[in-house]
């Protein structure tokens, strides 16, 4: 059963007429337009109206207002306040969002959190939203089972039951934490690491905005919400990555301007920025900040992990064996270091040593390394011949261009080919000058060719159904090539 608190029955003008009794901001613009107590009204109120009856502004309501003041430093907190009454200005029937909560100073987390990033912004303020309605309601302190009426006892004991497992309780404390104090960033911060648990990965997307509205500049909170997003928000993604990169920078900019320096929080930030550079492919600069973070806390857990990855890579496969090597000194049950040992043994001929860790691997991580589908070679190519048959009419003449060849690995000579390389684990190859391009007389470019790699293909297909439809998208990819688009712009056609 989920647990929420619901908001009280208040309209988006109850919510900001409140807010304007408290601020003396206000106070002379109200007698300007000669609104006075009397009457309950407020200059806020009056925009509103006027708001409404404009027709292309009518949505913005208070939702306007609302995010303006959460982009003026110390009016963020009315802000929030004014973004939830914008909720309740939809309509009569518009349901009510359940109630919120916040992530501060006492509770340090090793869980995430997901605010979104607009245009660059590290800490905007997502979507409001808040999750499922309507689930039976259990009061907070019972959920809890804590009878305290102190928020320091209450966010003790939510951040007691998270470190325990146990996610329902926290998430419960956290919720009472925030009904006593609605200020306390730590209430948030573990509400949205209890929900992160749960797999309520929406909810802890607004507990964790609440947290960065209230303290947009803390680097521990910042720490998290890159977490999330680089390692924790399904489906991983591009996306996912560019936007943990953000607030991992961000969070680290913080660390180094705060007061005291924190040596194991700046190397947590540098090594979540570098795991999302090798998601992203710029595994050069995720070696450096994977470096960085071991020079200052040399037993950061996975610090040497992401140095052993971009180390692969780039290609620097000894460097590579002997940092994984590292690794399994520490945690002989790393999936992903066994995983990386067999890649570069296959690779090195020792098939021995390669099936060995691959099939630790596999019993490690059965789901994120399941056995390959592997087709022997002449059915690989009919396979293949089939996917051709398919091609439009234009891009089979595009076909004739080239010679098509399919190999187990790729060669260190096509990888290195280009700067930075090319990852080992790469399903096809383009190589030559696009279509309607010929080399001139002092260019030297090789024959047009595209190569497909059928061990490498096998492992990222979990059927041969799955196989299939790789090699099609490969095959496409590879077209995209010879077409002359580039890497984003064939993301942008939808053939990453």
């Amino acid at each position: 059963m989920r647990i929420s608190t619901p908001l009280p029955e208040v309209s988006g003008k109850g919510v900001l007429r409140a807010w304007l009794r408290q601020s003396r901001f206000f106070r002379f613009p109200r007698k300007l337009l000669g609104v006075s107590k009397g009457k309950n009204r407020s200059c806020v109120c009056v925009l509103d109206g006027w708001l409404r009856q404009v027709r292309f502004l009518r949505k913005l309501c208070v939702c306007a207002l609302g995010a303006w003041l959460c982009q003026v430093r110390f009016l963020r907190k009315w802000g929030a306040f004014a973004l939830v009454g914008c909720l309740a200005c939809r309509g009569d029937d518009a349901a009510k969002p359940p109630a919120v909560i916040e992530v501060g100073e006492s509770a340090v987390l090793d869980v995430v959190a997901l605010p979104q990033v607009v245009q660059g912004a590290a800490t905007a303020l997502p979507p409001l939203s808040l999750g499922e309605v309507g689930h039976a309601v259990q009061p907070l302190a019972v959920a809890c089972d804590l009878d305290s009426q102190n928020p320091s006892v209450v966010i003790e004991e939510a951040s007691i039951r998270y470190r325990g497992g146990d996610f329902e309780r926290a998430h419960a404390c956290a919720l009472l934490a925030v009904d006593l104090a609605p200020q306390a960033v730590a209430a948030y911060h573990l509400q949205a690491a209890a929900l992160t648990g749960l797999a309520r990965y929406d909810e802890a997307q607004v507990a964790f905005a609440m947290a960065l509205v209230l303290d947009p500049d803390d680097p521990e909170t910042l720490a998290d919400v890159a977490d999330f997003y680089i390692n924790i928000l399904p489906p991983k993604s591009r996306d996912a990555s560019l936007v943990g990169l953000q607030y991992a920078r961000r969070g680290g900019t913080r660390a180094v301007n705060g007061r005291r320096f924190d040596a194991s929080l700046q190397a947590r930030l540098l090594l979540l920025e570098a795991e999302a550079l090798n998601d992203l492919g710029q595994s050069e600069t995720a070696l450096s900040r994977a470096e960085e973070a071991l020079e200052l806390a040399p037993r950061i857990s996975g610090a040497e992990h992401e140095r052993a990855v971009s180390l692969f890579r780039l290609l620097r496969f000894e460097e590579s064996e002997q940092s994984f090597l590292r690794v399994l000194t520490q945690s002989a049950d790393d999936a992903y270091a066994h995983h990386h040992l067999g890649l570069i043994y296959e690779r090195a001929g020792r098939a021995a040593d390669a099936d060995a860790h691959l099939l630790r691997a596999r019993h490690l991580a059965p789901t994120e390394f399941a056995v390959p589908t592997v087709l022997e070679l002449p059915e690989f190519r009919a396979e293949l011949e089939r996917a051709i048959a398919e091609l439009s009419p234009e891009l089979r003449d595009l076909m004739r261009l080239v010679n098509l060849e399919v190999e187990d690995l790729p060669s260190t000579e096509d990888l290195s080919a280009s700067e930075p390389p090319f990852s080992p684990t790469i399903l096809g190859l383009y190589r030559g000058l696009p279509a309607g391009i010929e080399a001139g007389e002092y260019t030297i470019a090789p024959p047009r060719a595209i190569l497909l790699y059928r061990m490498n293909l096998a492992r990222v297909a979990h059927s041969r159904a799955d196989l299939n439809q790789q090699i099609r998208r490969t095959l496409r990819h590879e077209i995209g090539h010879l077409q002359g688009y580039d890497e984003d712009e064939l993301r942008r056609r939808g053939l990453e």
